[in-house]
């Protein structure tokens, strides 16, 4: 099996399903981590990168606590990281950028102190 491959189904064995695929050289990948949460793989197979971003519908998730962001518009309000994260074809990166993103979204404190 080559690395492509492998990487191809290593990422599907995570839970990531193809969204895209162009024929660009660059396939879209995304995994629901959440009802609120979603993991992003932009992989380019040529040059074997992958570029890792994540999205969190924010106001969905304070609608369903009671909440509202704005004016409600619930479609509209995602959070998402600064930087996206670039590295290589491999699944342990995947794997460490879904945890920091875990890690940093846990630490987030509504109270602001």
């Amino acid at each position: 099996m080559s690395d492509a491959e492998s990487f191809r189904s290593d990422l599907l064995a995570l839970g990531f399903r193809p969204v895209q695929d162009r024929g660009t050289g660059t396939i879209r990948l995304s995994m629901r981590a959440t009802s609120f949460l979603t993991y992003w793989v932009h992989w380019s197979e040529r040059e074997g990168t992958v570029l890792f971003t994540w999205e969190h519908a924010l106001a969905e998730m304070m609608s369903a606590l009671g909440l509202q962001l704005g004016a409600n518009e619930d479609l509209n309000q995602f959070l998402f990281p600064k930087h996206d994260a670039r590295g290589p074809q491999e699944i342990a990166f995947v794997v460490q950028e879904m945890d920091r993103t875990e890690q940093m979204l846990r630490s987030i404190d509504l109270l602001g102190d």
